[in-house]
């Protein structure tokens, strides 16, 4: 039976390759993750890398994905999250009736981050 979700992870990209590099490893993690549910992960990017978001959900349902997930890579609802996502997703759904386009929250004020920040910082006292 094929698999027909697929979650895009997305972030803002970069112009340092080695950043972008980061956003595919933690793709290949999360795939890696959640192997057992069938779901798919790739990764996206707003600017300066590729593939961009429109190309990712093309890629997507061209290889027959019903629901996609764009999962972004940011704390707040800033505009990126507020404005321009919702805009390539709203041209998504419309370039490819029938299949499912949403958007997940940003990742914004979730106490488990906590350990994570704390752990930067210790590591550094």
């Amino acid at each position: 039976m094929m698999n027909t979700t697929e979650v895009i992870l997305l972030s803002h990209g970069s112009r340092r390759e080695e950043a972008n590099k980061d956003v595919l490893a933690l793709a290949r993690l999360m795939q890696e993750y959640r192997e057992e549910q069938k779901v798919d992960v790739s990764a996206a990017f707003l600017q300066f890398a590729e593939p961009s978001l429109p190309e990712a959900i093309k890629k997507a349902v061209h290889v027959g994905k019903e629901l996609i997930l764009v999962a972004p890579l940011f704390l707040t609802s800033g505009v990126h999250i507020t404005e321009d996502i919702p805009e390539v997703v709203e041209e998504a759904e419309r370039l490819y009736p029938g299949v499912k386009i949403k958007q997940c929250s940003p990742l914004g004020c979730d106490r488990r981050l906590v350990p994570i920040i704390w752990d930067r910082v210790e590591g550094l006292i």
